[in-house]
C-alpha cells in the first residue's frame, strides 16, 4: 500500500487504494494459508501416495518377517484300506511297524522347526532393499504435495491478479464515463470534436470486453481451486492479496537442492539399490540352515478315536542343513551384473536432478530479479503521476485545467497502479515458488504447522 502522510499526492492515491480495495466481508476471504490447507487435506493424489507408503511398509515388514525362525505344525486323520490282499510280512508307515494289515484308521502329526542362519548375509540385505523403497515413497509424497502446492500458487495467484484487474479496471471505466459525459457537454458547446467522442466510446467499449474476458479467467480459476479443495467459491467473495518481501539470493545452491525431496528420494533409490546388489552378490554364498523334527503316530483298525488314543511320539530329528550352488547356468551373475548397472544409472539420474532443480532454481531466480526492477519502476512511475494530479488539481483549482483533465490523468493513474499492484502479486507468487524449490520444510511450517505423513 502506498505510504500515507508521505505527500499529499501520495496521500490522495492512498484513499483512492483503500476504496478501491475495500472487503465487505472478512469472513469471505478466500485465503491462500487456508487454500493450502484444504488442498493437503483434499487432495487425492496425495492420499494415493500415503497408500503407496502403506503398501510399501507392509512389504517390507513382510521380508523382515522372513528373518524369524519358522515353525509348522502338521497333523493328519484318515481312514485307509488296503485294497492289494496280497500283502505280507510286516508292515511300517512312517517308520512306525503296524503289522501285517495296512487297512486302519490312522492320525498323524508332525512339529517342524527351521531356521536359516544365511538370511543374515544374503535375506537381510533384501530387507534392508524394502526399507529404502518404503522411505522413497515417504520423499514421493512430499513431491506429489510440492507439485499440488506449486499448482494451486499458481491458481490462487491468477485469482489475485484477476480481482485486482476487476477492482481497478471499474474504477478506470468510471472515470472513462465521466470523462465521455465532460466531452459530450464540451461538444455540444463546440470544444470537443465528435471524433473524440468515439474514440472514447470505443476505449469503454474494449474495457468493458476486456473486463469480461478477466471475468471469465476469474470464473475458471475459481472452479481450478475448487477442484483442488472441495470448496466452493462464488465471484463476491474477498481473495487475499499476497505480500512480496524483498527476497535475497540464496547463497549456496547444492546445499539447497540438497534439501528437496526430490534429491532425497533418488538418494535413498540409490542406498536401495546398493543394498539389492550386496544382496546379489551374497547369493554366491553357500545356505546353512538349522533344522528340527517331532513325529507323532498312531494306528488302529476299529475306529478313529482309538487311533487317536494309540496317538505317541515315534520319531525326532535334527540338523544342519547346507546347500552350495555350483551351476546355475549364470543367473546369480547376471542379477549381480543387472544391479551393479542399476547403480551406475542411479548416480546419473543423481546428478540429473540436481541439473533440473539448479536450472528451476535459476529460473525463478531470474524472473524474481526481473521483477524486482519492474516493480521499482512501477513505484517511480506512480509517485510521477501522483505529482502531475497534485499539480493538475492546483492547476484547476486556479482555472488552468478542467475537471475533465484531471478525470483523465486519474485514469491515466490508476492503470499504471494497478499494473504495479499485479506486479506485486506475480513477484509474491514468485517468492512462494522459490521457497517450495529452496526449502519446502520452511514453506509447510509457515503454512500448514507441522504437517507431514506419518507411517
Amino acid at each position: 500500500m502506498l505510504k500515507f502522510g508521505r505527500n499529499r499526492h501520495i496521500m490522495q492515491l492512498a484513499l483512492l487504494f483503500v476504496f478501491v480495495f475495500a472487503s465487505p466481508s472478512q469472513a469471505d476471504t478466500i485465503s491462500y494459508k487456508g487454500v493450502v490447507q484444504d488442498a493437503l487435506q483434499y487432495s487425492a493424489r496425495i492420499r494415493v501416495k500415503a497408500e503407496d507408503i502403506q503398501i510399501s511398509d507392509a512389504i517390507y515388514r513382510q521380508n523382515y518377517a522372513g528373518l524369524y525362525p519358522e515353525i509348522t505344525a502338521v497333523s493328519r486323520f484318515e481312514k485307509h484300506e488296503n485294497l492289494d490282499t496280497r500283502g505280507t510280512g510286516i508292515n511300517t508307515i512312517n517308520g512306525e511297524v503296524v503289522g501285517g494289515d495296512q487297512s486302519a484308521w490312522r492320525s498323524s502329526a508332525y512339529l517342524m522347526g527351521q531356521y536359516s542362519f544365511s538370511n543374515w548375509y544374503k535375506k537381510s540385505f533384501e530387507v534392508d532393499y524394502y526399507e529404502r523403497l518404503r522411505d522413497v515413497r515417504v520423499f514421493e509424497l512430499d513431491i506429489e504435495a510440492k507439485k499440488v502446492l506449486k499448482e494451486i500458487t499458481d491458481v490462487f495467484g491468477a485469482l489475485a491478479e484477476c480481482r485486482i484487474k476487476l477492482q481497478y479496471g471499474a474504477e478506470i471505466l468510471k472515470r472513462l464515463q465521466e470523462v465521455l459525459y465532460l466531452k459530450k457537454q464540451a461538444n455540444a458547446l463546440g470544444q470537443a470534436s465528435y471524433e473524440e467522442i468515439l474514440k472514447l466510446e470505443a476505449d469503454i467499449a474494449a474495457l468493458e470486453k476486456e473486463a469480461g474476458a478477466v471475468r471469465k479467467e476469474f470464473q475458471e480459476n475459481l472452479e481450478r481451486l475448487f477442484s483442488y479443495t472441495g470448496k466452493a467459491y462464488n465471484e463476491e467473495m474477498g481473495i487475499e492479496f499476497l505480500a512480496a518481501a524483498d527476497q535475497r539470493q540464496p547463497p549456496d545452491y547444492t546445499r539447497l537442492i540438497e534439501e528437496t525431496p526430490e534429491y532425497k528420494a533418488k538418494v535413498k533409490e540409490l542406498e536401495a539399490v546398493k543394498f539389492k546388489s550386496k544382496a546379489a552378490s551374497n547369493n554366491f554364498w553357500p545356505d546353512v540352515s538349522l533344522y528340527g523334527r517331532y513325529d507323532f503316530y498312531g494306528a488302529n483298525q476299529d475306529g478313529l478315536d482309538y487311533a487317536l488314543r494309540d496317538f505317541r511320539q515315534t520319531a525326532y530329528s535334527a540338523g544342519i542343513m547346507i546347500s552350495l550352488p555350483l551351476f546355475d547356468g549364470g543367473v546369480r551373475k547376471w542379477d549381480r551384473v543387472r544391479n551393479l548397472l542399476e547403480i551406475r544409472k542411479q548416480d546419473e539420474t543423481i546428478k540429473a536432478v540436481v541439473e533440473e532443480k539448479s536450472r528451476d532454481i535459476r529460473t525463478l531466480q531470474a524472473g524474481y530479479s526481473e521483477l524486482q526492477k519492474s516493480l521499482a519502476h512501477y513505484r517511480k512511475l506512480t509517485d510521477q503521476y501522483g505529482k502531475m494530479l497534485d499539480i493538475t488539481k492546483k492547476a484547476q483549482g486556479l482555472g488552468e485545467r478542467s475537471l475533465m483533465d484531471i478525470r483523465e490523468l486519474e485514469k491515466d493513474a490508476l492503470t499504471v497502479e494497478r499494473d504495479w499492484k499485479v506486479a506485486e502479486q506475480s513477484l509474491a507468487v514468485y517468492e512462494r515458488r522459490i521457497m517450495l524449490e529452496t526449502d519446502y520444510s520452511k514453506f509447510i511450517s509457515e503454512h500448514n504447522g507441522n504437517w507431514s505423513y506419518q507411517h
